[in-house]
Parts: C-alpha cells; sequence; structure tokens
C-alpha cells in the first residue's frame, strides 16, 4: 500500500509539471499517458474505453496542431505573395508612368511650331504652339501667353 501511495505522488507531481507548461504537446501527453499507466491502482486499472478515448484526443490534438501549422504556412505564403504582386504593380506602374510622360513630351515636341485650334474657358482659341513646358508632371503647349494642356487642343493645322 505504501508503495501505491509514493507511486500516486509521484504521478502528481509529474502531472503538475505538466500542466504547469504553457501548452501541451503530444509529447507531453504521451508522457502523461505513460505515467498513468505506470502508477495505475492495480486493483483498479484504467478500463479499454478510456484508454482509446485519450488516445482519440491525443490524436485529434496532434491533427489540430498538424492543420495549424497548415493554416500559418498558407497565410505567410498569401502574405508573400501580395507583396511580391504590390512590388510588380509598383513597377508595372512606374513603367506605365515613364511611358506616358514620353509619350506626352513626344506629342509637345511634334507641335512646336504648328498652328493648333483649343478650347479654353469653354471658346475655341487659334494659335502657334511656340514652347512645351512641364506643369505638375504634366507637359502643356505654351500658345501665345496661355498654357494649354495638351487635353485641350482640337485641332493641329
Amino acid at each position: 500500500m505504501q508503495v501505491g501511495a509514493m507511486g500516486a505522488s509521484n504521478a502528481v507531481v509529474e502531472k503538475q509539471d505538466v500542466v504547469t507548461k504553457n501548452t501541451l504537446g503530444k509529447d507531453d501527453f504521451l508522457k502523461l499517458l505513460i505515467t498513468e499507466l505506470r502508477y495505475q491502482d492495480a486493483l483498479n486499472p484504467m478500463n479499454d474505453r478510456e484508454f482509446i478515448a485519450q488516445m482519440a484526443q491525443m490524436s485529434t490534438l496532434e491533427q489540430m496542431q498538424n492543420l495549424n501549422k497548415t493554416v500559418e504556412e498558407g497565410l505567410l505564403s498569401i502574405v508573400e505573395s501580395q507583396n511580391n504582386f504590390q512590388g510588380g504593380m509598383a513597377t508595372v506602374l512606374e513603367a506605365i508612368l515613364g511611358q506616358y510622360y514620353f509619350n506626352s513630351f513626344n506629342q509637345g515636341m511634334n507641335l512646336l511650331g504648328r498652328e493648333v485650334t483649343y478650347l479654353s474657358a469653354g471658346q475655341e482659341n487659334e494659335g502657334t504652339v511656340t514652347a512645351l513646358k512641364q506643369v505638375d508632371g504634366c507637359y502643356v503647349a505654351v500658345v501665345g501667353e496661355e498654357e494649354v494642356a495638351l487635353t485641350q487642343i482640337t485641332l493641329v493645322k
């Protein structure tokens, strides 16, 4: 009887050590189960159903941990993909913007010295493009004293 009491106290100490950890893993569960089997009362052993239920719980725990790991890896992969996509999109947008500025510049250069008709304050005006000027990153044609956006030009002669 005395041996049984010592065994039970050792099992309690080992269980407390396991429980004091923040999380229980499958190794901890197996240690706990082995300790229970080792120190179980010989006159009242653990029945098969309890053992099977504990094994099923261990299996479920392991599957949940594996699922959690898979979800974390998937989320990290998604975040990485988004970062790569955003970086790629930024590069594409920079290239498109650069092409836009280049095209705008070329269009403006082709207008130098040409007579144009343009809309200004709802009226059609005419004049000769004497210069090309960059305003806020966009090119405008200078006609006389007026700065005319290239989109305002309706006719080139």
